[in-house]
């Protein structure tokens, strides 16, 4: 089985990206992906803008049950009890299974108080968070997640794309330390993927895309290192089912 942790939808206004259901709906088909987290891309900066999208992603997940699941992007330069409300509304009302935060896209430092309120928010709903990591720096360096990982380690946290290559060593030694964070080798070379599965395993990391186009050749990556078996099952699904808490359908 299949899933995908790092899926978009709707418009990114910062590197001018376009995702729709269509395509993402079609791309499961096509690559035979049971399930997708789905997050918006990254809009303009109004609270407004942040709960339409949110909602946008709750009705697919609801057009596709068990084969779309919803994470939360929410500014983490909103007003504090704003950021509450929405993360709140998405996790229990709409049934979000975790949150993000994109250092290049909203400015923000993830061990900055602003950025340190969104692991205390996950922290009060039990909902793992996904950090950006690689582009962007200096924030979206993974050693900026490190105050993050010392401090909340009740919940998960997600290394996007793992540091890229430029910033890989970062990532894996944060994976490598706490037992509570993990990658998604999403845009990350195959040679580092192969360094990866040797160092940490494939119980610490999750397949993930980042853009429908980019579902074959993140597969591909997978299907050369390892061997059909419980190896590539666990990197391809079992770890994303553990660390979101998600139980998907078998796409027919």
């Amino acid at each position: 089985m299949i899933i995908d942790v790092h899926a978009h939808l709707g418009h990114d206004v910062v590197f001018d990206e376009e995702a729709t259901e269509e395509e993402l709906v079609a791309a499961q088909r096509e690559y035979g992906v049971a399930a997708s987290i789905v997050q918006p891309f990254v809009g303009r900066p109004y609270l407004s803008d942040t709960v339409n999208i949110h909602d946008r992603i709750h009705r697919l997940c609801l057009a596709h049950p068990g084969h779309f699941f919803g994470m939360a992007s929410i500014n983490p330069h909103f007003r504090p009890e704003d950021y509450e409300k929405e993360a709140t509304r998405c996790v229990k009302e709409l049934g979000f299974v975790g949150f993000k935060i994109t250092p290049i896209a909203h400015a923000a430092n993830p061990c900055s108080q602003d950025g340190l309120h969104v692991f205390e928010t996950a922290t009060a709903l039990n909902t793992p968070v996904m950090v950006h990591t690689g582009n962007g720096t200096p924030f979206s360096d993974p050693i900026m997640v490190l105050e993050a990982a010392q401090t909340f380690r009740q919940i998960p946290i997600v290394l996007a794309h793992a540091g890229t290559d430029l910033l890989f060593a970062q990532a894996l030694h944060l994976a490598r330390s706490f037992d509570h964070v993990y990658l998604d080798t999403s845009w990350l070379s195959i040679l580092n993927v192969r360094k990866a599965l040797k160092s940490i395993g494939p119980g610490k990391m999750m397949f993930a895309s980042d853009h429908a186009v980019n579902i074959p050749v993140e597969l591909a990556k997978y299907r050369t290192l390892l061997e059909e078996g419980p190896e590539l099952e666990r990197v391809l699904g079992g770890t994303a089912r553990e660390v979101f808490g998600i139980h998907p359908e078998v796409r027919s």
